[in-house]
């Protein structure tokens, strides 16, 4: 019995993880390019979940039909004039229609419409980053790791294991802050409360103002360890300043990750892209920890990462892509001439397939070479 209830897991888990994971991450996305059409006058048609075939019209909302469709590869909007994932009706009769079309609009019109779905989630990230800080991050401690025989802190007989928690008084939880600490009482008699086994102790150490290479002013190795079941709540006002700061370094990492593939030589197994599986285990193990550690920002760091990819992947100049329609859009304000709809739209339709080609080859690869998750 137990096999079983493994291997349903084994399938229903990552099917959470997509839902909880992926979906509002692409309706996010999907909605902003409807508000930034509507913001500009175009109308949208269809909002699509999934690619077709439809399975089902959800609702109606004014002139927008939205849609469950049958490949759970990514989701649509499909403004008044776009050909791709057309339903067939015909709108020819209504007013106005002519003006509200896609292709009606100016390149920078339609390149504000193009950008609103990255947009969208870059600002869902920023916001998801923020929400991080005020739920709570895991409470961290310096801990010495090593200890130079002849240094300072062997001299006051300091111990792999022991925590740092104040100086002189003031309390220190972030080991950048306490090498900072060190750093500004070199040469100076300083109180350092340390913690072994449950019991503080203070003990006075003078840092050397200029220590041996490669030892540092007290001659130790500090690691960052997490307190196990507890949380770091901020402000608000701290939260959106640190939140902001760590969106910033995972959007830049992931803009630079090629570069770093290449300079690094990280293995194929570690750098290869990961299809809608790979993502909804991921999802899927992010849920599980957040619910044994009772805290939500293990879910929320993986919500994070998502959306930022999701928006910057789809600026790529690749078209089918937001960032290929960008691209035509720029070409046509510079020349001054566009390519007729139908053949941009032929285009977009061919990539298009070959992406979806990419993304069926990618979720093989997920299954022949499952993602490794710690």
């Amino acid at each position: 019995m137990s096999t079983i209830w493994t291997g349903l897991g084994s399938i229903v888990g990552p099917i959470i993880g997509f839902l909880l994971g992926l979906i509002p991450l692409i309706l996010i996305h999907e909605f902003g390019h409807l508000i930034a059409g509507r913001t500009v006058g175009i109308w949208a048609r269809e909002f699509g979940v999934g690619y077709p075939p439809r399975i089902l019209k959800l609702f109606r909302w004014k002139e927008t039909d939205f849609t469950l469709n049958l490949l759970p590869l990514g989701g649509f909007t499909r403004f008044e004039g776009e050909k791709t994932f057309d339903d067939g009706q015909n709108h020819a009769t209504e007013p106005g229609i002519e003006e509200h079309s896609l292709y009606a609009k100016g390149p920078w019109q339609r390149i504000v419409v193009y950008l609103g779905g990255s947009v969208a989630n870059l600002l869902t990230a920023w916001l998801i980053a923020v929400l991080i800080f005020v739920t709570g991050i895991p409470q961290t401690r310096p801990v010495i790791t090593e200890v130079v025989p002849g240094s300072p802190a062997a001299m006051a007989a300091l111990q792999p294991g022991d925590q740092i928690v104040a100086v002189n008084g003031d309390a220190v939880e972030d080991t950048r802050v306490l090498q900072e600490r060190i750093l500004a009482e070199a040469g100076t008699p300083t109180s350092f409360t340390v913690e072994r086994d449950g019991a503080a102790r203070d003990l006075v150490i003078t840092p050397r103002a200029n220590p041996p290479e490669g030892q540092g002013a007290l001659g130790i190795l500090i690691a960052t360890q997490e307190i196990t079941g507890t949380l770091k709540h901020y402000p608000v006002t701290q939260a959106v300043t640190y939140g902001s700061r760590y969106f910033a370094n995972v959007a830049a990492t992931t803009v630079m990750l090629p570069v770093y593939v290449v300079r690094m030589g990280i293995p194929f197994a570690q750098a290869r892209p990961v299809g809608v599986i790979g993502i909804s285990q991921i999802a899927d193990q992010s849920v599980d920890q957040s619910i044994e550690q009772n805290a939500p920002y293990p879910f929320l760091n993986i919500l994070v990462l998502l959306s930022i990819s999701l928006g910057i992947f789809n600026l790529l100049p690749i078209p089918a892509l937001d960032g290929g329609r960008i691209l035509f859009a720029l070409v046509e304000a510079i020349r001054g001439k566009a390519l007729t709809p139908a053949l941009e739209e032929r285009i977009h339709l061919a990539a298009l397939l070959l992406l979806v080609a990419m993304f069926i080859a990618v979720t093989v690869l997920d299954i022949v070479m499952p993602v490794q998750l710690q």
